[in-house]
């Protein structure tokens, strides 16, 4: 009795496992449901009920208790009580035989929609005229199933090129989705599966989740550019309205659910480019083929020299427009270029400009490595460095071809003078003896 005075002083009740609850000494009191907030509840949310107790006996009862213990799918909530005093329950013909308690319990998130119990207690303290009884409140949830294509990973197949292909399932409904199938298939086969089927089984979904199903697809390297439809189809177990779950835990009329969408996937896009080089010419003009190597065409195609340290371009543009390129095509760009210096490998670098087969203007660099040869050196630019003693010797073979070359001519004129002299000396000695004669 000390025990128990102290129990009630501090304001703790005893559970009602205390008592006896497999006699009924219910003593004329009932427990009721008065309503639930949300009605239904969905997986999830956070449930409200308001439970009604009242006393249709001939004595009041004492040091009342009113107490829930959740079981799933019901869940206690941090904060919340679980047991509530409830005082003295007056006899049938007083004011204060009747009470309403309110509790609050969260909903799991992987309850399928029914109806289910929630288990109450209800007990005295007293000493006299005890109580002690169970009751089971019903409670509704609902749960809509429902789940989306989220996203598809890729816009854009390239033909020929072996692309991974990832389907996000999201669950957008209140239950979870269980024994998922997903399935795909494109217009006229265009895009197929490479390596395993175009259908994917998922076990579980829970509430808001997502699941990625990938598969490896391939497209024709022949495929015509444009936009194709992919139809996508779902399905999964279902729990319809209304539907309870029986004595022995097993859920009653299960059926499968199908959702059918559809999604476009653009093939095509994007193709790559090789520059090679051809020839140059003595006046410094470079020439380039340029190959269209990928599996779409381009149009407007634009090949630049851009700004750069190792190359300028010395006369006319630094652009060429080619025009149209299908694939496996190639033409010619020719370039006045300089290089920094001569005699050994240099980068250069390309921009390539093209319309792409869905209409976007792309832009690509191409950098290759060039012999800057010093037989036809610009004006302007660099020889590579050499050393003191052979630019002395290059200079000093220089000077004695000329001077060779000077002396050989200054002696050639001179012999030529004395025999312009002779021949005027012969001529003049010629007239003087016909003159003499006569």
């Amino acid at each position: 009795m000390i025990m128990l005075s102290l129990s009630l002083c501090s304001g703790t009740a005893l559970s009602a496992s205390t008592y006896d609850t497999n006699r009924s000494l219910d003593k004329g009191i009932s427990v009721n449901l008065l309503n639930q907030d949300p009605d239904p509840v969905n997986p999830g949310d956070i449930l409200e009920v308001r439970i009604s107790i009242e006393n249709t006996g001939y004595t009041d009862i004492e040091n009342c208790y009113l107490e829930i213990k959740p079981e799933y799918p019901f869940r206690a909530l941090s904060g919340e009580k679980l047991v509530e005093s409830i005082g003295t329950l007056g006899k049938r013909s007083e004011d204060d035989r009747r009470k309403v308690v309110k509790f609050k319990v969260g909903i799991e998130n992987d309850v399928n929609e029914g109806k289910y119990p929630l288990k109450v207690y209800l007990y005295s303290t007293g000493s006299k005229n005890k109580i002690s009884l169970t009751r089971e409140l019903t409670i509704d949830i609902d749960s809509e199933s429902n789940a989306e294509i989220e996203h598809i990973n890729v816009e854009k197949l390239v033909p020929g090129e072996k692309t991974r292909l990832i389907f996000g399932i999201k669950n957008v409904g209140n239950s979870p989705l269980k024994n998922s199938m997903f399935s795909w298939e494109c217009t006229n086969d265009v895009i197929l599966p490479v390596g395993s089927s175009n259908v994917k089984h998922v076990n579980l979904i829970d509430v808001g989740e997502t699941a990625n199903v990938s598969f490896e697809v391939l497209t024709n390297v022949n495929t015509k550019p444009g936009l194709y439809k992919l139809d996508m189809i779902l399905t999964y177990d279902d729990i319809e309205a209304l539907q309870t779950i029986t004595e022995a835990g097993t859920v009653e009329n299960q059926k499968r659910k199908t959702i059918e969408s559809k999604a476009g996937i653009y093939i095509g896009g994007t193709t790559d480019f090789d520059i090679a080089f051809m020839e140059r010419s003595p006046t410094g003009a470079y020439t380039f083929s340029v190959s269209n190597i990928g599996n779409n065409g381009a149009n407007s195609v634009k090949v630049s020299v851009p700004l750069q340290a190792n190359w300028t371009v010395t006369d006319g543009s630094n652009s060429v427009i080619l025009g149209n390129l299908q694939k496996g095509d190639y033409t010619i760009a020719d370039f006045n270029l300089e290089p920094g210096t001569v005699g050994k490998e240099l980068p250069i670098k390309f921009e390539i400009s093209y319309t792409s087969s869905d209409g976007m203007r792309q832009v690509e660099e191409n950098v290759l490595s060039l012999y800057a040869s010093p037989s036809a050196l610009p004006a302007g630019s660099k020889l590579p460095e050499e050393s003191s003693g052979s630019s002395f010797s290059y200079k000093l073979v220089l000077l004695i071809l000329l001077g060779a070359t000077g002396l050989f001519i200054y002696k050639k004129y001179q012999k030529k003078m004395k025999e312009n002299n002779a021949e005027g000396l012969n001529g003049e000695n010629q007239i003087e003896e016909k003159k003499t004669d006569e």
